[in-house]
């Protein structure tokens, strides 16, 4: 099957791929390399057709670092934005109007409102104010980030854990801690992180109270050589790394959820033709870290270089895994797993089918108003080279009675989205570029 590939495609494998050994405090101009024959000719594919389409505008110059935006109110009104494919008086949800808070760039939607990092190490915070109690839509409480606030690039967004945001760039894993008024200095927690993938935070479970975690992340790790495996690797403050990846086996994503009693590992193992999904659960008694058993859970067919599984826990003993992929050679979608908090080799899957395949196809996954929802692009017909909109739908909504078009675009690169008090804050970044809305619950509108 033809895919619709995407200028920013070819901007986020650009952009992931430099130089380890450039100086992070900060190379402006980082070395850019590719690590395999395969990777140069998915490049060059996508940047042949990046130039069909237009491309984000240029950065903006660097202005003085960790700037804070202040607190904002919400106004009265809302900017036009997309009309919803579906009779907006009928879904449980009020759409905010969109703001463009920056250039494009690896952002991430939180309870604090847009995090974004840049090319030289900085962390950015667009605040998000308080959520209006209106019936109709108003303006999104978020200001954008003033001009010079980047440069920023291409890359997986940021990941917030406890007080501190993490993520990789420059083949190093990063964080900064956070506060409602500060931004605290740069640490360097490992240089041996994998440019282009995203550091996973324990996700909490929303009907249980799990053990207080200490600081910890999983990661990617940059391989020694061209052709060798990628495996994932856990840090936590105060005690060695551990790999994750089970002997023999590899990792091209991976992710951390809460459990009673410490975290389970989910992570996917990309190959050729097929895609098996493992799970490790891992406790810390007495402070040591104690990898349980790697169990395989699930095995779809091959992805592609920049799909990655979003996860989410939910109520009761849910936990889904969501992977876009082809279901068969003229089906192309997003495989819903059904893994349980108790992940066994019995998952069950459900699928959401797009008119035709994408890639990068960003996916999303949270919670409005106590309902588990995606968000997640999709070409807006079956032609190549389609352009796409992004989508909010309910978890467990098989009909698509309650879906929304969030915003439209030529591609979209990263999505986002946050839980916060009143509804939850959406981030996106595509081709022009990183916008964000608020969605509200009707059912708590005056």
């Amino acid at each position: 099957m033809r895919r619709a590939c995407v200028a920013i495609g070819a901007i986020a494998v650009v952009a992931c791929h430099r130089d380890p050994t450039s100086n992070p405090a900060r190379d402006p101009a980082p070395k850019q390399h590719v690590a395999t024959d395969e990777a140069k000719r998915l490049l060059a594919e996508l940047e042949a057709r990046a130039k069909k389409i237009k491309h984000a505008p240029a950065p903006r110059p660097v202005a003085s670092s960790e700037a804070i935006v202040d607190e904002v109110t919400t106004p009265e009104t809302a900017k036009p934005s997309v009309e919803t494919a579906r009779d907006v008086a009928a879904l449980p949800w009020i759409l905010d109007g969109i703001v463009d808070v920056a250039p494009a760039g690896p952002a991430s939607a939180s309870p604090l409102g847009v995090l974004l990092y840049t090319s030289a190490g900085e962390l950015r915070i667009a605040r998000l104010g308080r959520l209006s109690r209106s019936a109709v839509a108003v303006q999104t409480p978020l200001r954008p980030l003033s001009d010079g606030s980047g440069p920023f690039h291409y890359g997986r967004g940021p990941a917030l854990f406890q007080d501190r945001v993490y993520w990789i760039d420059h083949g190093e894993l990063l964080r900064r801690r956070v506060t409602e008024d500060a931004i605290g200095p740069l640490e360097v927690l490992a240089k041996d992180a994998h440019d282009g993938t995203r550091p996973g935070v324990p996700l909490p479970l929303p009907d249980k109270k799990g053990m207080q975690l200490p600081a910890m992340v999983a990661y990617v790790v940059r391989p020694a050589k061209d052709d060798d495996p990628l495996i994932a690797k856990l840090w936590v403050e105060g005690a060695p790394s551990e790999v994750l990846t089970a002997e023999g086996n590899s990792t091209h994503s991976v992710s951390l959820v809460e459990t009673d009693d410490g975290v389970v590992a989910l992570s996917v193992q990309a190959r050729m033709a097929m895609t098996p999904v493992h799970a490790r659960r891992i406790r810390f008694p007495s402070g040591h870290t104690l990898l349980g058993d790697d169990v395989v859970v699930w095995v779809g067919g091959g992805i592609q270089p920049l799909t990655e599984m979003t996860v989410l826990p939910s109520h009761g003993n849910d936990l889904w895994g969501f992977i876009p992929e082809e279901r068969s050679i003229t089906e192309f979608g997003i495989a819903r797993l059904d893994i349980t908090q108790t992940p066994t080799m019995d998952t069950k899957t459900n699928w959401v089918l797009y008119p035709n395949g994408i890639d990068p196809a960003p996916v999303a996954a949270g919670h409005v108003c106590g309902e588990p929802v995606i968000v997640y692009a999709e070409p807006q017909t079956p032609a190549p080279e389609s352009e796409q909109e992004l989508v909010i739908r309910a978890v467990e909504d098989a009909a698509g009675e309650r879906r929304a078009t969030l915003a439209q675009a030529k591609g979209f690169a990263e999505v986002s989205i946050a839980e916060v008090e009143g509804g939850a804050l959406v981030t996106w970044a595509s081709n022009d570029a990183t916008a964000a809305r608020t969605v509200r619950c009707k059912k708590h509108a005056k």
